[in-house]
């Protein structure tokens, strides 16, 4: 469907630090309601937004947006980079398109040029733009278009489909509540200066798609569906090169959690249970080996049909070699080839397994997927009172939801607020959130920095692959916060008692805030307080 417009009206309301101008009257498909366009004080900045809703049931949809009626002069082109990073152009010689020219730039960033006279450049929303995928391929998420001799058009996309079979099924689109306000939002930043120097300008928005370093802090990133044991075992070599890790490193981050996949209650031998503990061995020796100065990979776990409900993240402080129990097995033994080997049966031997090595269970994309009703059916148990059982992953997209103040704003805001309320009145730390990515293979050119929430984990340093366990220690105390990137949180601290209490935090961001949120429980009702 296109936007019609039916435009009877102008409404403008100052927003804090923000001027919000709406036009009531548009028509979209199924949804109705305004184009508003809001410019921020001090800076170029401008955002576009089909601000709507529909009345239909079950509604999916995506969205394609941007700026048409541009002129052609004889300096005017567009230009990106592609996703090898370099320059490239279209001056408006050929003749005019019929439909949109997709573009796979990198950063998600088009610039329209026209000499002395400045620049435009379209971007996308870096993060809510994307909805769940198991793959970070670049798709083209910008599109020009000749409409004629004369004048052209410009702006943002989502893709038809994903182009690897394998993923095909895993297209999932925004979803629509019936009533809810959607938000299809694209990013305009007008400049006197030429592509270049207005991309230089655009990027400061996402520190050029890398996570700031910050002082005292060490960037992780968590649940890289890597296979890292199975793949170097089938490469031949344990010294193979992946390309996942030069493409996670790009981006500044030094300590990378990849996850081998373990399922229980699946017979061994063909499509069952593969080899578990020649996995575990492959893959700690893998990430001894991927390991840097200043990088780090963990050899850690997801367990499907986990035997704490659910599916189940498992970060290791140092190797532990476990498998499933079989008739006759001992909870542990002494295995001539890989050591001491824990026999895991049910919930008790998996609790104790963690409480002896000093292990952190957190549970990945909580109340949906495979943990679709956890850790609710969970919160009574003393597993999941135990303080090595973490918490829940943080990762935007599944049930992605435009209506959304926040990422992942009802699945994860939500559920940390309940667990908060849970944990009140126990002994034990609070359950916290932990960024996780959910995505599988990746390499240099895809879109890794618009899909991974990181976890700042308070470290001095990245520690040696010889001993991780400072990063387990930091993360089983909360010595960490989640992000997406451009809000970063230096310090943060309660101060006073009572009712005289204060929230004081050390902030830096670059796109302007939409508000400042303090969050508080009781144990049993949440309450908020937003600037």
């Amino acid at each position: 469907a296109s936007a019609s417009w039916n435009v009877t009206g102008c409404d403008v309301k100052t927003n804090g630090a923000r001027l919000e101008i709406g036009f009531p009257g548009m028509e979209l498909g199924v949804f109705t309601g305004r184009l508003q366009y809001t410019v921020y004080r001090g800076t170029n900045l401008i955002r576009q937004e089909a601000i709507a809703r529909t009345s239909e049931q079950s509604v999916a949809y995506k969205y394609d947006s941007g700026l048409k009626g541009l002129s052609i002069g004889g300096a005017s082109r567009v230009s990106w980079r592609d996703t090898a990073n370099e320059w490239q152009e279209y001056r408006f010689g050929g003749a005019p398109n019929e439909s949109e020219v997709p573009l796979k730039a990198i950063n998600r960033l088009l610039i329209a040029e026209r000499g002395t006279a400045g620049s435009i450049a379209v971007l996308t929303p870096p993060h809510t733009f994307f909805w769940a995928r198991e793959i970070e391929t670049n798709l083209g998420y910008n599109w020009y278009r000749k409409d004629s001799e004369s004048t052209f058009s410009f702006g943002i996309r989502q893709a038809e489909k994903e182009e690897e079979a394998e993923y095909a099924g895993n297209f999932a689109l925004y979803s629509a509540p019936p009533g809810s306000l959607q938000r299809m939002a694209v990013y305009f930043y007008p400049n006197t200066g030429n592509a270049q120097a207005t991309a230089e300008q655009v990027l400061a928005f996402t520190h050029g798609d890398h996570f700031k370093p910050l002082a005292g802090y060490q960037v992780m990133a968590h649940h890289y569906h890597m296979d890292l044991g199975q793949r170097l075992r089938n490469s031949g070599s344990l010294d193979t090169k992946i390309s996942d890790l030069a493409a996670i490193r790009a981006i500044g981050i030094n300590i990378v959690s990849q996850i081998d996949s373990v399922f229980v209650g699946r017979p061994p031998g063909r499509g069952g249970r593969p080899d578990q503990l020649r996995t575990i061995a492959d893959s700690v020796e893998g990430a001894h080996r991927n390991s840097d100065k200043g990088f780090l990979v963990m050899p850690d776990q997801e367990v499907y049909g986990s035997p704490l409900g659910g599916h189940t993240d498992l970060l290791f402080s140092h190797p532990v070699y476990w498998d499933e129990k079989q008739p006759g097995q001992s909870f542990v033994e002494d295995n001539p080839k890989y050591g001491k080997v824990y026999h895991v049966s049910g919930a008790p031997d998996f609790i104790e397994m963690a409480r002896r090595e000093d292990i952190l269970i957190s549970m990945p994309h909580p109340r949906t997927k495979g943990s679709t009703g956890y850790p609710d059916f969970i919160k009574d148990t003393d597993y999941f009172k135990d303080s090595h059982y973490q918490g829940v992953g943080f990762r935007w997209g599944m049930g992605l939801d435009l209506s959304d103040q926040r990422l992942c704003d009802h699945r994860c805001f939500a559920l940390l607020d309940d667990m908060s309320n849970w944990q009140a009145d126990l002994p034990t730390p609070p359950k916290y959130l932990t960024a996780i990515t959910e995505t599988r293979y990746k390499a240099p050119g895809d879109e890794v920095y618009a899909a991974s929430p990181v976890n700042y984990v308070k470290l001095p340093s990245v520690p040696s692959y010889k001993d991780v366990s400072p990063v387990v220690k930091a993360m089983m105390n909360g010595d960490y916060f989640v992000t997406s990137g451009e809000v970063l949180i230096a310090s943060s601290s309660i101060q006073g008692t009572g009712d005289q209490r204060r929230v004081v935090a050390d902030l830096e961001w670059t796109f302007p805030l939409e508000f400042v949120e303090v969050v508080w429980g009781d144990g049993n009702h949440t309450d908020r307080k937003i600037v």
